[in-house]
Order: structure tokens, then C-alpha cells, then sequence
């Protein structure tokens, strides 16, 4: 995403360079063009300096920015050519805000800043752009509705576990990753829980894998039942489970750990791992991991650890 919005910065600079490069007397004032340009710098300063950091709310400035560009480019020329090409640049920058955006925050984005682009045509009051401006807005309708619901479809399949309907390892180690970025932010603390079922095999050597699906799907449904809201639950793969848990700490990830024990369809070995400063994904999950293993072949858990 960073990677992907400095990228619109810098076209945006090329842009208004060659706009610059080639003004006219009937093209937008020079001044205005200057100041979109420091504004251009400026977001793509803003966006190298946070980096990995940069959150979706930040990309949504940038990308309405881009779109308040176009407006005021577009109502400040009296060249038709000119207002053509700028409204070309508003499916572009749609499509960037879905891709990149939780969807309804992307539609906010893209329909309000190709509203704009719109007041701005009509402002010239020609006849001979009616054609065109439809021809646009629904472009943009149409791209950020298919590829949306496009997004969305992908990213469930993507991040689902076809068995139990918990996230799948690619899916919560994306969330482990986005809390700790939040962490490093905020300050507020994380913990996750390693879940390992106890005797999975034993079950699919008597009872067929049809008995162990049943059973992971169960303890699934358990603990979605007895998770804290906000809570994320994510499976591994074959009997191991992960359980993001924001704003919790080592104490009252081991309080839910407890609870979650009572009345469970199987037993599992646990192991609690709070989020340093230092940590990644790998780190925190390695150290939970250690924890889980810790407890699973019968030694004295580290839970006074974090």
C-alpha cells in the first residue's frame, strides 16, 4: 500500500510537471499549479516518512486529494481537452481506492471526489460535455462496484478456512501483523493465545476424518462462543489455532485462556505470548508456539513470561 500510494504521488508530480511544461495563457494560472505541486510534495513526503506505518485512513487523504486536484484543475481551465484528461484520471484513482481501501470507506472517497470533478465541469456550462461526464461517472460506478465486490469475494476466500470458517494462517497472520503496527502506534498491548488439540489423530484413526472435521468445526463454534468481542480467531492448519486478542494483557489473555477451557468439546495445550516492542509476526508467534509445546509435553508453562 505504501509502496503503491508513493507511486500515485509521483504521477501526480509528473502530471502537474508537464502541465507546467506546457502551459498556455487559457490553461489553468501558474500560482495554482505551483501550490498543487507543494501539495503533491508534501503527501509524498508525508507517505515515505510513515512508511510500513502508513494506515488506510491516510491513503484515503491522499487519494481525496488527488481527486480536489482534479476539481480545481479542471474549474480552472478553459481548455475542453484539458477537462477531458482530467476527468480520465477519476476511474484511475477509484479504482486505487477500492484496491486499496475497506470498501465503503472507498466509496465515500471515489463518489464524493468524482461529485466534485462534476461541479467543476458544469461550471463551464458547455453542452458538448454532458456526453462525456456521464460516460465517466459510470466508469467510476461501475469500477468500484465490480471490482469492490470483486475484492471483497477474494479476500474472504483468501483469508478463510474452508473447514471451520476461522481465518486461515495467511489471513491471522495479516491481522497479527495490522496489531502490531497498531501497537507500536498506540501503545495498547496485544496478546495471542497457541491452541494445539489434543488427540486430533486419534480421533481420525477411529472415527474416519469426517469425525476430526466435526471436531475441529466444534471447538471453532466453542470458541468463537467464549472469545471477547474484537477478538480474532485463525487456524494454523491441521489442530493448531490462533486467538488475536487486542488490548489484552498476559493476565487477561490467561483469565480467557482458563475460560475458554470450560466446557470445551476437546482439550488443547495453550500458550500465552504478550507483544514486545521488538516482536514481529514470526517473533510473537515462535514465542507463543514455545509456550504451547511447553505445556503440551507435560512441563510447567511460563506464564508468568512475556
Amino acid at each position: 500500500m505504501t509502496s503503491a500510494t508513493v507511486l500515485l504521488s509521483l504521477t501526480a508530480l509528473c502530471m502537474l510537471a508537464l502541465t507546467l511544461a506546457t502551459w498556455q495563457p487559457d490553461n489553468n494560472p501558474r500560482w495554482m499549479l505551483y501550490l498543487l505541486v507543494v501539495v503533491a510534495l508534501g503527501g509524498l513526503g508525508w507517505t515515505v516518512r510513515r512508511g510500513a506505518l502508513l494506515e488506510p485512513r491516510e491513503v484515503a487523504v491522499m487519494v481525496s486529494l488527488c481527486f480536489v486536484a482534479l476539481a480545481v484543475l479542471t474549474w480552472g481551465t478553459e481548455r475542453q481537452i484539458a477537462v477531458l484528461a482530467n476527468g480520465t484520471s477519476t476511474p484511475t484513482l477509484a479504482v486505487f481506492a477500492v484496491w486499496f481501501l475497506p470498501l465503503a470507506l472507498a466509496r465515500v472517497v471515489s463518489y464524493v471526489g468524482t461529485a466534485l470533478w462534476v461541479l467543476a465541469v458544469a461550471s463551464h456550462h458547455d453542452p458538448q460535455m454532458l456526453g462525456p461526464t456521464v460516460a465517466v461517472v459510470v466508469q467510476v460506478l461501475v469500477g468500484t462496484e465490480v471490482l469492490g465486490r470483486l475484492r471483497v469475494r477474494l479476500d474472504r476466500l483468501a483469508r478463510t478456512d474452508q473447514l471451520t470458517g476461522a481465518l486461515n494462517r495467511w489471513g491471522v497472520q495479516a491481522v497479527v501483523d495490522a496489531q502490531l503496527v497498531r501497537r507500536r502506534r498506540l501503545g495498547t498491548p496485544l496478546t495471542v493465545l497457541a491452541l494445539d488439540v489434543d488427540d486430533l489423530r486419534a480421533v481420525n484413526t477411529l472415527g474416519g476424518h469426517a469425525a476430526g472435521d466435526r471436531l475441529l468445526t466444534s471447538v471453532v463454534e466453542h470458541l468463537r462462543a467464549g472469545l471477547r468481542e474484537g477478538d480474532v480467531l485463525g487456524r494454523l492448519g491441521g489442530d493448531e489455532f490462533l486467538v488475536v486478542m487486542p488490548g489484552a494483557d498476559h493476565g487477561v489473555a490467561d483469565v480467557v485462556a482458563r475460560r475458554l477451557q470450560v466446557g470445551a468439546p476437546a482439550s488443547w495445550s495453550c500458550g500465552v505470548a504478550q507483544a514486545r516492542a521488538d516482536d514481529d509476526v514470526a517473533s510473537l508467534l515462535a514465542r507463543a508456539d514455545d509456550r504451547m509445546y511447553a505445556q503440551k509435553q507435560g512441563r510447567r508453562p511460563e506464564s508468568g513470561q512475556t
